[in-house]
């Protein structure tokens, strides 16, 4: 009977082991949670475009997000543009520096454009590219930012190339290697020979002062490749950690993942797309 006991007594013990030992060694789920988010205060004047306020003052407004921009753990950028069913009206910048917790816009608003392209040589220096996006791609800006995004100012405008059929390039990409040195790749409609074999042509500029001056340094011409656009855009920061930005067509939020490797888990925002818009403003809480 005391054999019995014993050995009664040693398996349960060795059942609650196991199951101590599978529940230690089981990754955590996600862990999700509604950041705040704060876009500027000061009223927005839609010169120019005053038409698409009303209908942003009746039906509220939508962030169409470009992209996200990394720096480490703690920091991060959400980029794109502000607009309603008629176009854009402004370009937006939210920036984190709690790990995606909050957002706040530290970017003064681009009218009538969207921000394409965010790019960081380091922890410190920064720009961003904002084209005119109201029927149909427009001036090209370049900001820039020495303290880590917390501030940005205007650079320059992007000049084009000259003798094309629609002068309006496109940009495709902005990289920087460094503070002065950086290469922005510009798409132009190309002569075609069918339907079936869309050409375009590729400019690439490169600065060598922080992106103040522009020059051309290479041209080519390819067969336009089909536009597709990725469920999830990642993006590492300096750090190495790592962020994922999911957005989902018709759907009223986006998904932003940063993977915590002292928890070795994703720890998940969701972030709502539809803002109320009064009197110029894009209101804070959705």
């Amino acid at each position: 009977m005391f054999s019995k006991r014993l050995s009664l007594t040693f398996c349960a013990a060795a059942i609650a082991f196991l199951t101590m030992t599978s529940a230690a060694c089981k990754r955590p789920a996600p862990e999700s949670s509604a950041p705040a988010i704060e876009f500027q205060t000061d009223n927005f004047d839609l010169d120019g475009i005053g038409w698409m306020s009303e209908q942003a003052d009746e039906n509220g407004v939508d962030l169409n997000v470009s992209g996200l921009c990394a720096l480490d753990s703690n920091v991060a950028f959400l980029f794109g543009g502000v607009g309603v069913a008629a176009g854009t009206i402004r370009s937006f910048l939210l920036r984190t520096i709690d790990g995606g917790k909050s957002w706040h816009e530290v970017m003064s608003p681009v009218l009538g454009s969207e921000l394409t392209h965010v790019a960081f040589s380091d922890h410190q220096h920064g720009w961003a590219l904002a084209l005119w996006s109201v029927e149909g791609p427009g001036t090209v800006l370049l900001f820039g930012s020495t303290d880590g995004g917390k501030t940005w100012r205007q650079l320059t405008e992007v000049q084009r190339s000259q003798g094309h059929a629609l002068p309006d390039g496109f940009p495709l990409s902005m990289t920087f290697t460094s503070a002065l040195n950086g290469e922005i790749e510009l798409a132009y409609e190309g002569e075609s020979t069918s339907i079936d074999d869309t050409r375009e042509e590729i400019a690439t500029l490169a600065s060598d002062d922080g992106g103040v001056t522009w020059s051309m340094v290479r041209r080519e011409t390819r067969k336009r490749l089909p536009v597709e656009t990725p469920a999830a855009h990642h993006d590492c920061g300096f750090d190495s950690t790592d962020w994922e930005l999911h957005t989902r067509a018709a759907n009223d939020s986006i998904t932003v993942r940063r993977f915590d490797r002292e928890q070795d888990h994703w720890r998940v925002m969701t972030l709502p797309l539809h803002f109320q818009y009064k009197r110029g403003r894009v209101l804070s809480s959705p």
